[in-house]
């Protein structure tokens, strides 16, 4: 786990709800995965099923993701940030591994937003982010190595990765301390309804699907008329 030597210079503290802050203190330490963050079909269901309520399309090249990109549906996620990094080796070997740094929008809120807590909470601690958006090829790649990826059957199991919403953080290098911090924080998050939250074993790393309404009071998805474009996302 990497360190900052300081906050950089005129980044505000982003406080969370008193509701979430009393959860995160009230909640007993988590040596071992809580019960709200087990995975299961119907958790990854509902994660695809708010793509579709919310309209995120998913991402079957890198050329949608480019011009998403231009439309700014998606945006960069800088390689280090104060109290998170992305991992250097994301999509090694895939040929198309620039497009993999990219998130929706309230995604990168969640990553300033919650490294900045971390950092705070541990001393300029950094966790590690291990995935972002996918394209369907470099989530077919994953398949193939990685037990968890999503089989991508049927709508109810595809990879939420591929609509730019969903973000992995590597447990790897964690302490107890902030592994147990990290789950309390999670099922707090989880239950504000502002994300969907699993602690996957086998790939030792947390899976975040961010709703589009992260930090806000949670509404639901707008009602698209018949008409309506998608958003391209």
């Amino acid at each position: 786990m990497t360190k900052l030597a300081r906050r950089p210079r005129g980044l505000r503290a982003a406080t969370l709800p008193a509701i979430a802050l009393l959860a995160l203190a009230a909640g007993p330490a988590r040596a071992q995965r809580p019960p709200e963050l087990k995975g299961s079909p119907d958790k990854l269901a509902e994660q695809n099923r708010l793509a579709d309520d919310y309209d995120l399309s998913r991402m079957n090249s890198a050329a949608v993701i480019r011009r998403m990109v231009k439309s700014g549906y998606l945006v960069q996620i800088p390689r280090r940030g104060y109290g998170y990094y992305v991992d250097r080796r994301l999509g090694r070997g895939y040929a198309r591994r620039d497009v993999l740094y990219y998130a929706r929008p309230w995604v990168k809120k969640f990553l300033v937003r919650e490294g900045e807590h971390f950092a705070d909470r541990f001393d300029g601690a950094r966790f590690k982010v291990s995935s972002l958006v996918r394209t369907e090829g470099y989530q077919e790649r994953l398949k193939a190595r990685n037990v968890n990826a999503a089989p991508g059957d049927d709508d109810d199991t595809r990879s939420p990765h591929l609509t730019g919403a969903a973000v992995d953080i590597s447990k790897k290098g964690m302490s107890a301390r902030q592994l147990a911090w990290m789950r309390n924080h999670l099922v707090a998050l989880q239950e504000l309804g502002w994300v969907i939250a699993t602690e996957e074993m086998a790939t030792n790393s947390f899976h975040v699907f961010v709703r589009p309404g992260f930090g806000k009071a949670t509404k639901p998805p707008l009602v698209r008329r018949p008409d309506a474009d998608r958003d391209g996302g």
